[in-house]
Formats: structure tokens, sequence, C-alpha cells
């Protein structure tokens, strides 16, 4: 045969060989997956539970309980009248009577009575007698005092209770001398002072 008449054939040839280059340049540039195939569910097309992760299982905590045919609640959910009580103080009980006042610890002062010694003077002996609450004088009186003529039971009688008044005024033997009765004075001053150092004051 010519080798003219060859030259159809060779055309012919090469662009079929072209065609199939692009082809297959097109197929190596194409993706793996193709998602026309995918959508059809084709053979060609992955798996879907390969690709994508199974969702995970619901534990039974997590799970929602069905509610109960009976009263429209989970099974887990407690019955209103199931519920724990709860539990309130009483109310303190109130009481008409007067709260009583708060004992005192401090213990009341010891009352103890003092005699002084007998101051004799030139009109008769003189002895003082106190009574103390504590440390404070609460009374004085005199268990002698000058007697031996009614001029000086007169003077006595006067000076004494004024005597008596000045000592509780004064808590002390500091006592101003009654007039008309310097030494009645003076042995009631001696026979106190002498009380209040048996007493330690």
């Amino acid at each position: 045969m010519p080798l003219r008449n060859r030259h159809p054939y060779r055309r012919t040839v090469l662009a079929a060989a072209g065609t199939v280059s692009v082809i297959v340049a097109l197929l190596a540039l194409k993706p793996d997956r193709d998602p026309a195939l995918a959508r059809a569910g084709g053979p060609g097309a992955p798996s879907t539970a390969a690709v994508s992760p199974a969702p995970p299982s619901p534990s039974p905590s997590s799970a929602p309980a069905k509610p109960s045919k009976s009263t429209g609640r989970a099974p887990d959910e407690p019955s209103p009248s199931r519920s724990a009580p709860r539990t309130t103080a009483p109310p303190p009980a109130r009481t008409s009577r007067t709260p009583a006042a708060p004992e005192t610890t401090t213990a009341a002062p010891a009352t103890r009575t003092v005699t002084g010694g007998t101051v004799r003077t030139e009109h008769g002996p003189v002895q003082v007698r106190i009574t103390l609450t504590g440390s404070r004088i609460t009374a004085a009186t005199a268990l002698q005092s000058p007697a031996g003529d009614p001029r000086s039971e007169q003077i006595s009688a006067t000076a004494i209770p004024r005597l008596n008044q000045e000592t509780l005024a004064a808590q002390s033997a500091d006592i101003d001398t009654v007039s008309g009765a310097t030494y009645t004075s003076d042995g009631y001053r001696q026979s106190l002072q002498s009380a209040l150092d048996r007493a330690g004051l």
C-alpha cells in the first residue's frame, strides 16, 4: 500500500491519542469523591458511616425519662405527696409572767456591832457602841455617860444625842464638842475612836 494512503489513519490515531490524554488529565485533576455519586448513593460514593463518627449512645442518667401514663410525670420526678416534710420549729410559748430579775452574785455587806473602851471623865465614865454595815457607821449609842448628879444627867441627856448624830454624819471620831459638855464630848470621842480601831477602820 502506498505511504500516502496511510496518512488518514495516522491522523486519526494521533487525534484519538490526544483525546485520551486530555481525558486522563481531567480524571487526574478530578476529586476522589464525586458529589453526584455521593448524592446518588452510587458505588463510588464513600460510606457515610465510615466518614461521620457515630453519635454517642445516651447514658441511662442523661436519657430523658418517659413520663408515666397514669401520673404524667417521669419515674425519677419526685411526687408532691412524697416530698420530704419540712420541719419548722414551734413558736416560743408566750407567758404572762414577768421575767425574774437576774440574780446578783455580790453578797450583801455584813452588819456588826463594836463596843469601844470605857473612858473615865471628871463627871463619870463614857462608853460608846457603834453598828457597822460593811465599813459604814449606821448607828451609835452611849452605853455609859455621866449620871452621878442631876446636873451631869441633864448634860448627858442633851449632849449624847447630838454626839450620836455627829458620829453618823462624820463617819469618824472627828466630831465637834457640844457646848457646855466638854468632858462628856472628849470621853465620847475617845471611846468612839477605840471602837473604830477595834473594827479595823
